[in-house]
């Protein structure tokens, strides 16, 4: 039976490629995608497990559907369904539950009016090669510019705090040829970003010859007006090649986010997140933040992971400091059952975490001021993604508004920075010329 259905989606970029996938499955199936509860049969909730504070959320949010449309069948897939299945199925008012190694069934899953739960360890035996999705809809039709290629899935790294190893299992890639096929249609039907996505990217290909440097190059080197956004690159994987890559590269978005967590060695250690010398690390992002001072530098950082103590949190803010990022993302330090971090000694009082959050949230806004006063002198090729007034993304990751001037969505606009708008953080910007 067809379903008219409302993707409800929270967490990583990965999720929100899951769901753009899934939309297109969905329609090839004979339902139909809609933007409104009050249009739908079915809502797909995909979750995010990975804080408490995500966690949370899903849960906040699937209670709120049912309480909005009493009786809707509700979905839930993604990390939490993945970890907790017969928790959510007897405790949150669903239909079905669906583990990740479901996810690409759930247009034939939704067909089970009875509902269920349909799970599988993450090592077991729906765990395959991954299979790339293709676009089956130009940028007009899906509402979106940018497409999300998903390369990768899983995780080889055991990190003390991580619970994505338990709930998306090891790092497994897409051919390549694959990625290439698929980026060449999304280009073909008129995407101007592609962004490159998975749960670590940076571990793409570990298996064989080819690995994120080169795929990125190659898909660099197709023929079309477009650019390439990266996601999360891990420290560890940040090589000066690479960094030269989005520095100089014009296919390339002038963006990159490093998964730093932290930069003192003993918390690294503790996280077993060992990057070798921090402090040559640090010079060598310092570096690249003078060389190509208009490239974005994102971070994100935990705060009060056990045993941090006020010293090794100084270190971090100070290296923070020094590096020049654009901007952060900090989270507090969160206890997942199962991993190592969850029953160290050393856990840090709520509002000590607090505090130093705000700490590293205050020095990441003064980052990022520093780099809008820098970028005014420049000139930004925007990608409309609103069209009145205009506004939309530069490559270096800031948005901007272009208050009073209109532009169709998916086209580019060479604009300069004038100023930046209190109530959202954005920039303002008038087109080249003006």
């Amino acid at each position: 039976m067809a379903n008219a259905v409302l993707l409800k989606s929270l967490g990583c970029r990965t999720n929100q490629e899951e769901m753009m996938s899934l939309s297109s499955r969905l329609v090839r199936s004979g339902h139909s995608v809609v933007e409104t509860i009050d249009q739908a049969d079915v809502v797909i909730v995909n979750t995010c497990f990975v804080t408490a504070h995500t966690e949370a959320k899903a849960r906040r949010m699937i209670a709120a559907i049912s309480r909005l449309r009493p009786g809707i069948k509700i979905c839930v897939t993604g990390c939490l369904a993945q970890h907790s299945p017969l928790d959510i199925r007897k405790r949150l008012p669903v239909t079905w539950v669906v583990g990740n190694n479901f996810k690409q069934d759930i247009p034939d899953i939704l067909a089970d009016a009875g509902g269920g739960v349909y799970h599988d360890d993450i090592g077991g035996k729906k765990q395959g090669r991954l299979v790339v999705s293709n676009p089956t809809s130009t940028p007009f039709d899906s509402k979106r510019t940018r497409f999300f290629l998903k390369i990768q899935e899983g995780c080889d790294f055991s990190c003390a705090y991580c619970v994505v190893p338990l709930v998306r299992g090891p790092s497994r890639s897409a051919g390549i040829d694959d990625i290439e096929t698929a980026c060449s249609k999304a280009i073909s039907l008129g995407y101007k970003e592609i962004v490159i996505t998975g749960t670590h990217i940076g571990q793409f290909g570990r298996a064989g010859a080819t690995g994120l440097f080169d795929l990125v190059r190659r898909c660099a080197g197709l023929d079309g007006d477009f650019r390439i956004r990266l996601s999360s690159l891990d420290p560890r994987e940040l090589s000066d090649r690479f960094l030269d890559m989005i520095g100089e590269n014009p296919k390339v978005c002038r963006h990159c986010h490093v998964s730093l967590q932290s930069l003192s060695e003993l918390v690294l250690s503790a996280m077993n997140r060992p990057i070798g010398n921090v402090e040559a690390f640090v010079k060598r992002l310092a570096e690249f933040h003078r060389r190509f001072p208009g490239v974005g530098l994102g971070c994100d950082i935990i705060v009060g992971f056990p045993g941090e103590t006020a010293a090794m949190f100084e270190e971090t803010a100070g290296r923070i400091s020094s590096i020049g990022f654009s901007y952060g993302h900090v989270f507090r330090f969160s206890r997942r059952p199962g991993t190592e971090a969850a029953v160290m000694n050393g856990q840090i009082d709520e509002k000590e975490k607090n505090r130093r959050s705000q700490v590293l949230r205050l020095s990441l806004d003064a980052c990022h001021a520093e780099f809008v006063s820098t970028a005014k002198r420049t000139v930004h090729r925007v990608l409309i993604e609103e069209e009145n007034p205009a506004g939309g993304l530069a490559s270096n990751y800031l948005r901007l508004d272009l208050p009073g001037y209109c532009a169709p969505k998916n086209t580019w606009v060479d604009a300069v920075i004038t100023g930046t708008d209190p109530e959202n953080g954005h920039c303002i910007a008038v087109p080249a010329g003006a």
